[in-house]
């Protein structure tokens, strides 16, 4: 359940910084080979915020993928420790993709709901048994 006070979220070294009001729209696992590759693992655990409740100080750079749907995610890191800050999808308008991990204690209130790209993920990965799986987005 959603506290209501802000989240505050950070960096490794504490560069850039993500204050997050309300709740997200939904948190997800991706297993895309795209979230594989930038997360060093199976999947990437995702919220989804809108855009208007995240406030965002410090520097990044990012890097561009297309996806199979032709959507463009530019995955932001800080430009000194490499940590994923947030990602910007063109298939989400207003919204920002914020990795569950980069909350700290605070993700406990908010466990995935289901996992897109679920064709892609590994035999080895039980983490999504018992969530919603979709073989690549979710129908909404």
């Amino acid at each position: 359940m959603m506290k209501e006070a802000d989240i505050r979220a950070e960096c490794a070294c504490g560069q850039a910084k993500l204050t997050l009001s309300g709740p997200p729209k939904t948190t997800m696992l991706c297993a895309c080979k795209d979230c594989q590759k930038s997360t060093g693992t199976d999947h990437a655990a995702l919220a989804i915020w809108p855009e208007d409740r995240l406030q965002f100080e410090g520097e990044t750079t990012h890097f561009d993928t297309t996806a199979d749907s032709g959507a463009t995610v530019h995955r932001h890191r800080c430009t000194r420790c490499g940590t994923p800050v947030y990602g910007i999808s063109t298939r989400l308008k207003g919204h920002r993709l914020i990795p569950l991990g980069l909350l700290g204690e605070a993700a406990n209130q908010f466990a995935p709901k289901s996992m897109i790209f679920a064709r892609s993920k590994y035999e080895w990965d039980h983490t999504s048994d018992g969530l919603a799986q979709y073989a690549t987005y979710r129908d909404s």
